[in-house]
């Protein structure tokens, strides 16, 4: 099942990023079973694996720590394995059966009285 526009705006709000195509969002849905919270996760563990080549400079006054990114990601994947399990996890109702009371009450009467003593052989 293809996600909606508003189901991809959802997705790319999520990730913080807006460089995935609708291709790739919905590739990653299917992935994950369409389990949103599962997709994310391979999303965020997309963006790590890209981020992990990120190195720290300092050029002059100016320093970059683009490790942080991949620190901050890293934070994301965990949150959002742990969402994945827990949504995966839960139990899902899918219907209910009606089961018949064991006692019925019945009206009673001598004829009736004798035939359950006759089925059952005892006399109270």
């Amino acid at each position: 099942m293809a996600l909606t526009t508003d189901q991809l705006a959802d997705f790319r709000a999520d990730i913080g990023s807006t460089d995935y195509t609708d291709d790739e969002l919905n590739r990653l849905y299917t992935r994950a079973d369409e389990n949103y919270s599962s997709a994310v996760y391979l999303a965020f563990r997309q963006l790590l694996a890209d981020s992990s080549h990120y190195i720290d400079y300092k050029v002059a006054q100016t320093e970059e720590k683009r490790s942080q990114i991949f620190d901050h990601l890293q934070k994301m994947t965990n949150f959002w394995a742990d969402e994945s399990r827990t949504a995966a996890s839960q139990v899902r109702i899918v219907g209910m059966n009606q089961i018949p009371t064991r006692f019925k009450e019945e009206p009673t009467d001598v004829t009736t009285q004798r035939r359950r003593w006759a089925q059952t052989g005892t006399m109270r």
